[in-house]
């Protein structure tokens, strides 16, 4: 009874809106920063040394700090643990083939970030082979900051240990456990239906007379940027028709509907998004080149060269799209639509896969560790209120200053010409693959949060695959035997019959192909998973 009461509570959290539900008290921004937080405590008086083995390939600061050695969160740990730690770090671009050489070496660091993205076994495997150490009976010893934040809500306390109960990492989980922004969706040239004396299209039909009226009274001759796949950035053009699959930008091989894990090109949406798409192209509403534009350049080339009426793209790209555009058109201006709909009132439940409410296997402790108590110690102050500001904003007077009681960054961070404020977060706070409470969107300003509001308008996200759910060795075994094939034999099938290439009668054929590749000992796979993960 008890695991059938969790599976529905867990049904209706999901990812993206997972713990938000439960009423929690969770501490404020203020509450971390007051001077009666929680403080990181001087750990050992003998000279210690803890290596740190850490891929920086996505959050390279060299140009900021030059040797990683100077980062400011390493000075600070080691004043104030009496830790001296020392990184390793990859070159950049080889972190999996400088894992696997640290493996193969049996010369392990004794805390190694980011071993979950590395070690394709999974965290159980890990420990069985005498790679890391099982956590479990050392955190509420050792790390009591740890184990209460993990104790927090219902949503950490599943997504902190494995399906068999273990506890391989220290886990990174969202302040307040909280969504992430919607950063990317649809968008739409708010001058080109100002011209045609258009509102904002709602439905397919809307959207079908806006593209037509762009190409044949504008000269709109790239109308729609589908993305080189067929299938639309962030899914905006596929949630209507009731499935989801992976884009260009982002994963999600799989949604889950009703409990049951689904694949995209199975189901009938699939049938009808192609046919769909594959009308609008033979009338010219789809860029000719969608195929074509495959990098970030290709994607501001189409977006900017003031053909293209309508694309999804990442809202953090849009000043600077619009400002290219403008060169060509004064008016040029780009601006964030919902996503269509087949009628209106239509509830969609997928689109981005926001990076939020997901629990992060951020660090695992190596059984080659000579002081694996004080490495549990040392990582359990980042979870401390001053580990959180510390991880979170840098130091105070330096990277950010409180204002009524709350953080706010400098211009160290804002307005930095060695890099973006993410950039400069990485450089004088903590990376953001470490293990430790993270506040999303820290950075973000109003336009990120108005943006995202126009996204959601009529999106829940629900179909949204769990991030916890992790396959077991044999489940992966059977991912890595089949999903190749499948998945470049659907992403070829899908552009031909958009293009009309393929003759939309052969769909059946189509499907008949993917059962003959697998698919559903694939689908068998993650529902064996998700299902484990929804009995945890």
């Amino acid at each position: 009874m008890l695991k059938r009461l969790l599976s529905i509570l867990l049904a209706a959290l999901m990812l993206l809106g997972c713990a938000c539900a439960e009423t929690v008290e969770w501490p404020t921004l203020a509450d971390h920063a007051s001077p009666d937080g929680t403080k990181i405590q001087h750990l050992t008086d003998e000279p210690v040394t803890l290596t740190i083995w850490c891929g920086i390939t996505s959050h390279d600061v060299t140009n900021v700090v030059g040797d990683i050695q100077n980062l400011d969160i390493l000075k600070t740990l080691e004043e104030k643990t009496g830790i001296h730690l020392e990184m390793i770090v990859p070159p950049i671009g080889e972190d999996a083939n400088n894992f696997s050489l640290m493996l193969t070496s049996g010369k392990y660091a004794d805390i190694i970030i980011g071993f979950d993205n590395n070690y394709s076994k999974g965290g159980d495997a890990a420990i069985d082979e005498g790679i890391i150490i099982d956590l479990k009976d050392l955190v509420e010893q050792y790390a009591p900051n740890y184990e209460k934040a993990r104790h927090a809500s219902l949503y950490r306390e599943i997504n902190t240990v494995t399906d068999s109960g273990r506890m391989p990492y220290f886990c990174q989980m969202p302040y307040m456990d909280k969504e992430g922004e919607t950063q990317c969706g649809l968008i739409i040239r708010k001058d080109i239906l100002d011209k045609l004396g258009m509102e904002m299209p709602v439905t397919f039909d809307d959207w079908h007379e806006y593209l037509t009226r762009a190409k044949n009274e504008l000269g709109m001759t790239r109308g729609f940027g589908l993305a080189y796949t067929g299938i639309s950035k962030y899914n905006a053009l596929n949630a209507a028709f009731d499935f989801g699959m992976a884009d260009v930008a982002q994963g999600g091989n799989f949604f889950v509907k009703d409990g049951k894990v689904q694949y995209g090109p199975l189901t009938e949406g699939y049938r009808e998004y192609v046919a769909l798409m594959a009308q609008w192209y033979a009338e010219g509403l789809i860029d000719p080149d969608f195929t074509s534009t495959v990098t970030f350049d290709d994607g501001i080339a189409m977006m900017s060269s003031n053909l293209c009426a309508a694309t999804s793209e990442h809202g953090g790209v849009l000043d600077y799209i619009n400002s290219l555009g403008v060169a060509v058109d004064p008016d040029f201006k780009f601006v964030p639509v919902p996503y269509p709909v087949l009628k209106e009132g239509q509830q969609l439940h997928y689109g981005q896969i926001k990076g939020g409410a997901s629990i992060a296997k951020a660090a695992a402790i190596s059984t080659a560790c000579k002081h694996p108590e004080l490495a549990l110690q040392l990582l359990d102050q980042l979870y401390t209120d001053e580990g959180f500001m510390l991880c979170n904003y840098g130091t105070e007077g330096k990277s950010y200053e409180l204002v009524d009681g709350v953080p706010v960054f400098t211009d160290l961070i804002m307005n930095n010409d060695l890099g973006t404020s993410t950039h400069m977060m990485s450089a004088y706070a903590a990376f953001i693959s470490w293990p430790f409470e993270t506040n999303l969107g820290r950075e973000f300003d109003e336009s990120v949060f108005a943006n995202g509001r126009v996204w959601d308008t009529n999106n829940d996200y629900s179909y949204s695959f769990p991030a916890g759910v992790t396959l077991n060795e044999g489940e992966k075994e059977v991912y890595g035997d089949y999903y190749g094939d499948i998945e470049t034999y659907v992403n070829e099938m899908t552009v031909k019959f958009i293009m009309g290439l393929e003759p939309l009668e052969n769909l059946d054929s189509f499907v008949e192909t993917l059962h003959s590749l697998s698919v559903d000992e694939v689908i068998n796979a993650y529902q064996s998973a998700y299902d484990r993960y929804m009995a945890r």
